[in-house]
């Protein structure tokens, strides 16, 4: 019963008891126009495509209408009883089973979409068989059965043709302008919808109606075809099915009607067939390009609309990334900033007299925590540089086994202070690198930090490296924690970090991320390996190795330079952080160094008509104005040719070329050591006048 409910419904609201009784008045006069049009011929049906586009629009329940009207008439028009009987139940089951196959398809009445055209197209030409096939099986009956004269008013082919042709474009042209009546057009498709309706027409009228079939021996069939084209590839569905409907209106009329109308009755059926026929083929070919350029118009849409979204989440990623290089790079001068007067102090008190050992073990604590700090600020800044593509490798010519010594004593200290055996293999001939030495040494400190730092004290740390065909190859290999075979593919992923059952690691997660985007900016490989925990690990190093006809750079002839008399050069300081500033000036006094203080950009420029120091160390950031544009000033307007150094948290290399731009002799980033910024001023006021720029 159910189901049953579901495909005949029965029509509740007043509106829909109204629609069922309009669509019967214009069913029963639908019928009775096709039976004038076919004086007797029942080819031509155009009640069947009402039925249909109607039950579509507005629902199944309306389907009472279409029996009553179509029983109305048969009744009305004294039919034979098999006609009265069996042909209003063809037509009702005929719309009923064409709405429900349209409907479980998902059919969308706009038929914009190439499944759409398909489902209407199925539906007319397998749905058009029910009228016929029952109308004819209520004739062979009564023949067989009643009365073996009666006579058959059309055939099964005839019959089919025309419902199907009904069912392809009438019904078509009410669901599309039903669902959608109004439209929008610009002035201009105006113009053209004007012009190719015009074009169509007179020639629908030329080849119907006057009779003129060919125009230099092209048939003008071929010419009607034009149109139809143009509308179904530039107009779309909606005025296509229009295109078509019209088109079939004049060629029926003509048939029937015009100047050459067709009296004999089989003569008139067999035109109407064959007309039938072609208004079939033409539709179900122009349904079909009208979908694909609506489909591809549509689709080009929606690309539209991504890549601008796409365009849009690309932008506001850009803007997130740079927002994200500069919160690093403001975090990391902040941080750097406090460290620095505590980097002082740690290097003024290592300066001082002796001290008890535990005293000494406590300074050389705090000071590997303070470098610890400070690998991690340069960790972030320099992953922030390789995600935006601002690091430039600066390649030379370099031996490996150089590079290798240069780290294993940046991080010999603290292998010693661990208590863990080092053993180093190294081959007796070169292994020359056409690379970066200063990042190459930094993959390497990384690898050494990290086997120092997860191998348990007293453990052992391997280091070799050996030539294998055309590549260098390093080998880091300790007896520590080891990795966790799940955890082998993730290594390599930024701020991932191993946790043992006693620690996690103390640092960000960044170190071997960055270790592996370096080692792959040389065109080399990384890989580790581990059998797991508690096993070991090592990681694996491949390098291309440079032409071997390749001579390695030559070095730049020293330039002899008198030694600089520390006791005689005057420093001015300058920092409106006045911890910070007295903590760089006590280094400085202690070296030997006549030091004094400003705090602020005006102050710099008073002290230095009173002072006339032979360097400056300018912080960047002041309260009245910035260490660039000071920079300039006492450049230009004062006129200062001594050694101007930029002390400053900001380390990245676009501030570096900035510090360069404004006269600056050095860049130290914050916290600097005492060596590394009496080293500075030394060459800078060796340098003469300016100096050489250094980072």
């Amino acid at each position: 019963m159910h189901r049953l409910r579901e495909l005949l419904p029965l029509p509740h609201t007043t509106r829909e008891r109204w629609g069922a009784t309009g669509l019967g008045v214009v069913y029963f006069l639908a019928t009775g126009v096709s039976a004038v049009l076919h004086q007797g011929l029942a080819v031509i049906n155009p009640a069947a495509g009402i039925g249909l586009g109607v039950l579509t629009l507005e629902g199944s329940s309306l389907w009472p209408g279409i029996y009553l009207g179509s029983l109305a008439w048969y009744v009305y028009n004294g039919s034979a009883p098999v006609y009265i009987i069996i042909l209003p139940i063809a037509h009702t089951l005929q719309a009923l089973v064409g709405t429900y196959v349209l409907r479980k398809l998902s059919f969308d009445p706009l038929l914009r979409r190439l499944r759409d055209m398909f489902a209407m197209m199925g539906v007319a030409i397998f749905g058009s068989i029910i009228v016929p096939a029952l109308g004819t099986a209520g004739i062979w009956v009564t023949r067989a059965w009643f009365d073996p004269s009666f006579p058959a008013a059309v055939t099964f082919g005839s019959w089919w043709t025309g419902v199907m042709m009904s069912l392809l474009i009438l019904a078509p042209l009410i669901i599309r302008w039903g669902a959608e009546p109004l439209f929008k057009r610009s002035p201009r498709q105006i113009v053209e919808l004007v012009l190719v309706f015009a074009a169509l027409l007179s020639i629908d009228w030329a080849l119907l109606w006057v009779g003129i079939s060919s125009i230099n021996g092209v048939s003008l069939v071929y010419v009607m075809l034009l149109p139809f084209f143009w509308l179904a590839i530039r107009i779309g569905p909606r005025f296509t099915i229009l295109a078509l409907f019209l088109t079939t209106c004049l060629a029926i009329g003509a048939t029937m009607y015009g100047p050459h109308a067709i009296t004999d009755p089989t003569a008139l059926g067999n035109r109407l067939f064959q007309i039938e026929i072609f208004m079939d083929i033409i539709a179900i070919i122009f349904y079909v390009i009208a979908a694909l350029q609506e489909e591809r118009v549509e689709a080009t849409k929606s690309l539209t609309s991504y890549i601008d979204k796409l365009e849009e989440a690309l932008n506001r990623l850009s803007l997130q990334d740079r927002a994200k290089s500069d919160f690093i790079a403001i975090l990391a001068h902040e941080l750097r900033n406090p460290l620095a007067p505590i980097v002082s102090a740690l290097e003024f008190l290592r300066l001082g007299p002796p001290r008890p050992p535990e005293e000494t073990e406590t300074l050389e604590l705090m000071d590997d925590r303070l470098r610890t700090v400070q690998r991690l600020l340069d960790d972030l800044l320099d992953v922030s540089r390789i995600e935006r593509s601002k690091i430039e490798l600066q390649r030379e010519a370099v031996d490996l086994r150089t590079v290798l010594e240069r780290s294993i004593r940046s991080v010999g200290s603290r292998i010693e202070g661990r208590r863990q055996e080092l053993q180093i293999e190294v081959p007796g001939e070169p292994l020359m690198l056409f690379a970066d030495p200063v990042r190459i040494e930094q993959v390497i400190s990384n690898l050494l930090t990290n086997a120092c730092k997860f191998t348990p004290e007293g453990g052992g740390i391997f280091v070799s490296a050996a030539r294998e065909g055309d590549a260098a190859v390093v080998r880091v290999r300790d007896t520590g924690i080891g990795i966790e075979p799940a955890m082998l593919e993730r290594i390599f992923e930024p701020f991932l970090q191993l946790e043992t059952g006693e620690r996690r690691g103390d640092g960000l997660g960044i170190g071997l991320s960055l270790t592996k985007r370096l080692v792959e900016m040389h065109a080399g490989q990384i890989e580790v390996m581990s059998e797991g925990t508690g096993s070991g690990s090592e990681f694996i190093l491949r390098f291309p190795l440079a032409d071997a006809m390749m001579p390695p750079a030559a070095p730049a002839p020293a330039v002899q330079q008198a030694p600089v008399s520390s006791t005689l050069a005057r420093v001015l300081v300058v920092d409106d952080n006045a911890a910070a500033g007295r903590g760089i000036g006590k280094l400085l006094t202690l070296k030997g160094y006549d030091v004094e203080y400003a705090h602020s950009g005006a102050q710099t420029r008073d002290m230095l008509a009173l002072q006339k120091p032979q360097a400056i160390v300018l912080d960047i950031g002041l309260p009245d104005t910035d260490g660039y544009t000071l920079a300039r000033l006492l450049r230009v307007q004062d006129g200062y040719k001594g050694a101007l150094l930029a002390l400053t948290g900001y380390g990245q290399q676009e501030d570096k070329d900035r510090a360069l731009e404004a006269g600056f002799d050095a860049h130290l980033t914050k916290p600097v050591g005492i060596d590394e910024l009496v080293a500075a001023i030394n060459r800078a006021i060796a340098g003469g006048e300016h100096g050489t720029m250094e980072a």
